[in-house]
């Protein structure tokens, strides 16, 4: 009988018309929450991975470095002054928590050096770095990392050195020079240039001069553009450094920060310290790092992190403030719907109540009837949703969104309770209305 009588409304003409406008205004309103989702998901990930194009966020050197000397992009400090990482440690990098969010990094080996010029000897800074190395992750997987992949902006005219060790053995080493040195020295690729390392204090001896064979001009647009850039193992050959670097520099994918983030993990409860090691904020990365790099102190680049930060920040709050404007006006169309509805069934109502129908009774009908307009407006709005984010992703975005398939039990949940939520005000006036007054009025 029960559900006789909530079938009964769908047979009529004008009451189908309202169920297919209910479920119409819900498909709308789960459909943009949808695409939202969608877009936020997918989206989210890969803008924040096209903004490593502002390079690193997390730079790391050793917590007992001396204070570095540098002026104009160039490091005055002696090769002997200050602490260094061993490099073999920075495999550990890809086996931290979040190691799937460190996107790229690359060490540097500073060395002052002094370059042969037609006038007067140029000061600048020899950088030994990885510029195509791939690193062993703790997956046994192969990472591919180094300095273009971690500042995807630069721009190179020529070819780079190998990374190999071997490289160090060659009659004429190569190098890539920045493009403000260049331009000074007033060399091109396939040139060669002579440089000399800076000498050590208390040592008598003058450094040889070294021919290097330009493989290319690097335009970065900093500091760099006025540096030496060759492979880490000859810097490290020339400098009798082997294994160590003076600095790495990381790019990671990471969360905006918010109040949990800004406590401090020493004054965090265990559940919330719990919560925020496994969230990738950028402390948490930094503490994780700390972890599994002893003796080393990480550093956020502020101005990099908080633009990643505030892009991803503001473009999950619109999305989820377009997604809730959708939902509320889907739910007081709903409203609106149902107290028409009730108006029209207004006798039944009075009927069954003085027949003995309990309220609950008389609800469970009107919610009934909208779970099952609430059903499938979400299916509908599903895939509403899943065209309407493949749209933006590709106009807007300029990717292809993926089909997210545990967006659709979400989108029902959501679907059911708008409609229950846009249902109850109306059914909570229909259920207190006294049937005698309105047996006398029909």
């Amino acid at each position: 009988m029960f559900w006789k009588l909530v079938r009964e409304p769908f047979r009529r003409a004008h009451s189908r018309r309202r169920a297919l406008w209910a479920v119409a205004a819900i498909a709308l309103g789960t459909a943009v929450a949808a695409a939202m989702l969608s877009v936020s998901l997918d989206v989210g990930d890969r803008m924040g991975s096209e903004l490593r194009s502002l390079g690193a966020n997390i730079v790391i050197t050793p917590a007992a470095d001396s204070l570095p000397v540098e002026i104009g992009g160039i490091d005055y400090r002696p090769v002997s002054e200050g602490a260094y990482i061993p490099e073999s440690s920075l495999p550990k990098l890809k086996q931290i928590f979040w190691r799937n969010n460190i996107l790229a990094f690359a060490p540097y080996l500073y060395v002052p050096a002094r370059v042969e010029g037609a006038g007067s000897p140029l000061v600048t800074t020899l950088v030994g770095t990885w510029f195509d190395s791939t690193v062993a992750s703790g997956e046994g997987e192969q990472f591919r990392t180094g300095i273009y992949s971690l500042n995807p902006t630069w721009k190179l005219e020529g070819s780079s050195p190998p990374d190999a060790a071997a490289e160090q053995q060659a009659d004429v080493p190569e190098a890539v020079l920045g493009r403000s040195l260049a331009a000074k020295l007033g060399v091109h690729p396939g040139d060669t240039v002579k440089i000399a390392l800076a000498a050590q204090p208390g040592s008598n001896e003058a450094a040889a001069a070294r021919a290097l064979s330009v493989k290319g001009i690097l335009t970065t647009g900093g500091a760099e553009d006025d540096q030496i850039f060759a492979s880490l193992p000859a810097v490290q050959s020339w400098a009798n450094l082997a294994g160590k670097v003076r600095q790495v520099q990381l790019s990671a994918l990471i969360k905006p920060e918010d109040e949990l983030s800004r406590k401090g993990a020493e004054r965090m409860t265990p559940a919330e310290y719990d919560r925020w090691y496994c969230s990738p904020y950028l402390s948490a990365i930094i503490h994780q790092i700390g972890e599994a790099l002893p003796g080393t102190s990480s550093r956020a680049v502020r101005q990099v992190a908080e633009t990643q930060g505030n892009v991803l920040g503001k473009l999950t709050f619109l999305m989820g403030l377009l997604a809730i404007v959708a939902l509320v006006a889907a739910a007081l169309s709903i409203s609106s719907l149902t107290s028409l509805g009730v108006l029209e069934r207004r006798d039944e109502i009075g009927v069954m109540k003085a027949l003995g129908a309990e309220d609950w009774l008389v609800a469970g009908f009107f919610y009934t009837e909208m779970a099952i307009e609430g059903l499938c407006g979400g299916l509908a709005g599903f895939v509403g949703g899943v065209l309407l984010a493949k749209m933006l992703g590709r106009s807007v975005f300029g990717t292809e969104i993926e089909i997210h398939w545990l967006v659709l039990p979400a989108m029902i949940l959501v679907a059911l309770a708008v409609s229950l939520a846009g249902t109850w005000a109306p059914i909570r006036r229909a259920v207190h209305e006294d049937p005698a007054r309105v047996l006398r009025s029909a």
